[in-house]
This record gives structure tokens, C-alpha cells and sequence, in this order.
């Protein structure tokens, strides 16, 4: 059996690869991906990163990507591709069902494949693992630390402990938000021996915590988080100053979480994009299949019932665990809809879990045929969703997952400057200057990498003349003073739609090219077209 269901796990992990590494290119860079991308750069061309604390998040999917950087054969950085820095989150996604194997045990056959397949289909974890930005990793790290809990407990053995504490320390420097899932994950470990000593009228509900506890192991995991963590935020000991940014990085996040932040969302956020959301004459999106199986799975874990008592607590935690997670995320003001892959997480190993019980719900073989001919059934709409908010809308404002989502205009825009380029004498040596109020120019700067002379403002310098200048509509006005006589105004193109709820003003971006330039880019496109079309008579 045990072969059977790693193999098993196996083909769901291929399945798992085969929704997500297809059009990597799909959507345009978000700006997240592009900061990271950027500062990935840094680290890829001259061997420096230094952790900033400054609302940037932890150093761990930088040096993630380096092996994929390597591997992709590119000889600049203008020469990697989206989909080069996207394979990263994919392959800790798809490694998330991998690690389902050592909770087999703890969850069941049954339960841990089909928490799998929910893995490898999940709408939201599929289109966030083609993201370049944190959260996969953090998720998949935090898969790994209960995995390696759950075999701690099982085996008492220190190497589990190591690998749990080194879990942890690799959470702490991804994402800051990890301090959330611990919380979790200890509040569950207090209500689960309550829980179990109230059902079963033990006055002492500690018995458990005091069987698993060894403080020497207990120890060893601390310091092996400890020391990892400091690894990487010293950038391997070359930037000491980065052990004390790890702790100052949480006073700018704490101000966002309390809710001084633009992105401020009702409690509900999460869950209306999960289980029902609906905009314009788009499709109802939902993954209330999954809430449905995890909510089965949790009250068959509360009940516990049948079940030996180390399986029987394990899943409680998850329960615990799960409940306290999705609470702590929908009461935190600040929101991004992809932290929900966190919570969202612990509910697919619940509805493994679900899953599980209504199959063996009933001995008959026709009532279990039914019911996993529904699984199927519901399973491969959870595929079609996968696929039309992946590769179908992948930008698309109705899409559920979709915030902040960089507009398919800007590929115009920049598509659009590499021509003019093609026509100036020095090429991709040619003067570009980007000039945008709050410097909200990303994902530009991943867009334009192969340019080398790019100036970057906030604000409008005192001479904004170049070749080519991409400005803030807002400068509109000024710009176009200095500059009325000189450059031709090529197009308006928006960077980004405006985002529910927020008070900020979409933004929009002006192109004004030099006139000379501008006539002899018109003029090559005209001689294209007109050579098209004597070729088209021939």
C-alpha cells in the first residue's frame, strides 16, 4: 500500500507540473515579481544582496532562483525570462505534494492522497505558483515544518527536530507573516490536549505536551532556526547588519497590519474570493469544494472518532491549527489575496481528510462509487477553473486572484520603445528618462533591463528632456511645457486598472519621443509595411 501511494503521489506531482509550467509568459510581470526580480539581479551579477527591512520581504526566493538562473543558459539578465524566475514557485508547490507522503500516517492514504490532488489543483495555488514572489515558499516551508513535526512525534528522533527547526528558520526568512502561522500552530498546540482531555474527562490535559516535550531536542530545533535564519539574512555572514534587520523589519509591517496601509479590506476578502466570487459578466469563481470537504474534515477530527490517539491528536491540531489561521488572517486589516495560501493550506489537508471520510462513509461499494465519481466530478472543475484564471484571464479583473495586476497596455508601451530603439544610433545605449509621482514605475524597470542609460525620478527634474521620456500623467502638464517644441506625445498606456476598495487613482503613463526620432520610427515602419505588402503581390 505505502508503495502504491508514493507512486501515487508521484503522477499527482507530474500533474501537479503539468498545469503550471505551460505559457510561464502569460501574464505581465506584477510589480511584486518585478521588484524581487531586480533585486535578484543584484545578487546574480555581482555575487551582493544586503536584506532590507524596509517593507521588503525576507532574502530566501532570491537565492531560490540563483540554481535556475544557471541553469537557464542566459549570459545577461536582459536574457532571462519570466518563466526562468516563475519555475521557482512552481517546483515548491509541486515538492508541497511530495512532503504529503510523510504525513501518511498522521492523515491516512485516502486522506493524503486526495489532499494531493487538491494541491496540484487548487485555482489559487496554481496561479500564485506562477508567481515570482514569496508566499509559495513560505507555504511550502511551513508544509515542511509540519511534516517534520508529525514524524518528531512519532519517532522522537533529533534529526527531526533539526529539519522542523530548520523549516522554521527558512519561514522566518522568506516572509514576516510567518510569525502568524506559528502563532497558529502554538495556540493549536494548546487546544488540543484541552480538547482531548475535555472529551475524554481527563482532568490533566498535558499528558500529551509532556510526552512529546524533550528540551534538548526542543533546544536543538531553536538553535538550527536560529542559525539558519541568521544565514541567510547575513547574506551567508557577509552583511552582519542583516541580523538586526530581521527584527527592525517588523515595525513598518506592524503599522500595515494595524491597518495603516492603502490595502485595508473587510474581514470577508479572502473568503468571498475563495468560495464565491462573481464581477461583471464574468463567471462565478469558487473553491467551495474544498471548504466543504475541510469542513467535514474538521469535525471528523474534532470527533476524532476511530481513530488511535496519536493520528486522532494530529489531526485536531490541523483543525485547531486551520481555524486559527483563517481567523487571524480575515481580522487583520491589511490584506493581498495570495497570504491566503496559507490558511488555505491547512484547508486542503483538511479536505483530504473530509474526502476520506465520506468515501468510507458507507461500506457499499455503490455508495463509495458515487461518491468518488462526485470527487472526480468536482475535482476537474477545480481544473477548468485552474485553467481559465491561469491561462485564460490571467490578468483579467474578474479574475478572483488577480490585484494589482500590471495591464497588458505596458507590454504595448515597452514593445513600442525597443522599436524607436531599433531606429536611434545608439541603440540600447539610448537616453531613457521614467518619471512618475511616488516612483510607481514597477514593473518597469524588469521591462526595460536591457536599456543601459535609464534614469529613474519620483518627481519631475529640472530637465526631463531625453530621447525618449515615459512620464506620470499627472507631470502631463508640466512636461509638456518644457518640452512642447522637442518631443512628440506617442500614446497614453496604463499601467495598471484600479483595485476594489482603494482610494488611489489608477495610474497611466505618457510616452513622448524626441521628434526626429520619432519621424524616423515612423518612417521605418511605413517602409516595413510597404515591403510587406510589395512582397504580398509577388
Amino acid at each position: 500500500m505505502n508503495r502504491w501511494l508514493g507512486f501515487a503521489l508521484l503522477v499527482v506531482t507530474a500533474g501537479a507540473l503539468a498545469l503550471r509550467l505551460p505559457q510561464m509568459d502569460a501574464r505581465p510581470m506584477h510589480n511584486d515579481e518585478a521588484v524581487n526580480a531586480i533585486k535578484l539581479q543584484s545578487l546574480w551579477e555581482k555575487g551582493e544582496y544586503r536584506y532590507d527591512p524596509d517593507e521588503y520581504h525576507g532574502p530566501v526566493l532570491l537565492y531560490a532562483a540563483l540554481p535556475a538562473l544557471w541553469l537557464s543558459g542566459a549570459k545577461s539578465f536582459a536574457q532571462v525570462k519570466e518563466g526562468t524566475l516563475r519555475v521557482v514557485p512552481v517546483i515548491f508547490c509541486a515538492a508541497m505534494v511530495l512532503l504529503l507522503w510523510l504525513l501518511k500516517d498522521g492523515l491516512g492514504r485516502a486522506a493524503t492522497l486526495f489532499a494531493g490532488v487538491l494541491t496540484a489543483l487548487s485555482p489559487a495555488m496554481v496561479f500564485y505558483s506562477r508567481y515570482f514572489i514569496h508566499e509559495m515558499l513560505l507555504v511550502s516551508f511551513t508544509a515542511l515544518l509540519l511534516a517534520a513535526g508529525w514524524r518528531y512525534t512519532q519517532t522522537k528522533r533529533a534529526g527531526w527536530a533539526a529539519l522542523a527547526g530548520g523549516a522554521a528558520g527558512l519561514m522566518y526568512a522568506t516572509k514576516e507573516t510567518f510569525v502568524i502561522t506559528l502563532a497558529a500552530m502554538a495556540g493549536a498546540a494548546l487546544l488540543t490536549p484541552a480538547w482531548n482531555a475535555w472529551r475524554q474527562r481527563q482532568a490533566d490535559g498535558t499528558s500529551v505536551l509532556r510526552r512529546l516535550w524533550n528540551w534538548r531536542h526542543a533546544l536543538l530545533a531553536l538553535l538550527t532556526a536560529a542559525g539558519v535564519a541568521a544565514v541567510f539574512f547575513s547574506s551567508f555572514f557577509t552583511n552582519l547588519s542583516g541580523l538586526p534587520d530581521a527584527v527592525r523589519t517588523y515595525l513598518p509591517w506592524l503599522n500595515r497590519a494595524s491597518g495603516a496601509s492603502p490595502q485595508i479590506y473587510p474581514w470577508h476578502f479572502y473568503l468571498e474570493r475563495l468560495l464565491w466570487f462573481h464581477q461583471g459578466r464574468g463567471p462565478v469563481w469558487t473553491e467551495a469544494f474544498i471548504l466543504i470537504l475541510a469542513a467535514i474534515g474538521f469535525v471528523a477530527a474534532l470527533r476524532g472518532k476511530g481513530l488511535p490517539e496519536a493520528r486522532r491528536s494530529f489531526v485536531c491540531f490541523l483543525a485547531f491549527y486551520t481555524g486559527l489561521l483563517t481567523a487571524a488572517y480575515c481580522a487583520i486589516p491589511y490584506k493581498t489575496p495570495w497570504c491566503a495560501l496559507s490558511f488555505l493550506h491547512g484547508w486542503i489537508l483538511l479536505a483530504g481528510l473530509g474526502a476520506s471520510v465520506l468515501l468510507h462513509w458507507r461500506t457499499w461499494r455503490s455508495a463509495q462509487a458515487l461518491v468518488g465519481a462526485a470527487l472526480a466530478l468536482l475535482s476537474g472543475h477545480l481544473v477548468w477553473e485552474s485553467i481559465q484564471t491561469s491561462f485564460v484571464n490571467p490578468a483579467d479583473r474578474r479574475n478572483p486572484y488577480v490585484f494589482a495586476q500590471t495591464s497588458p497596455d505596458l507590454l504595448e508601451l515597452v514593445e513600442k520603445v525597443q522599436a524607436i530603439a531599433n531606429v536611434h544610433p545608439d541603440g540600447d545605449q539610448m537616453l531613457i528618462k521614467v518619471m512618475m509621482p511616488g516612483g510607481d514605475y514597477w514593473p518597469l524597470p524588469w521591462y526595460l533591463r536591457q536599456f543601459k542609460q535609464v534614469g529613474w525620478w519620483d518627481k519631475l527634474p529640472d530637465d526631463p528632456r531625453a530621447p525618449v521620456m515615459i512620464v506620470g500623467a499627472k507631470f502631463q502638464a508640466a512636461v509638456e511645457e518644457k518640452v512642447e517644441e522637442s518631443h512628440w506625445m506617442a500614446g497614453i498606456f496604463s499601467l495598471r486598472p484600479p483595485v476594489a476598495f482603494s482610494q488611489r487613482a489608477p495610474p497611466f503613463l505618457e510616452l513622448y519621443v524626441e521628434s526626429g526620432l520619432w519621424k524616423r520610427y515612423v518612417d521605418s515602419r511605413q517602409n516595413k509595411e510597404l515591403k510587406r505588402a510589395v512582397e504580398g503581390q509577388k
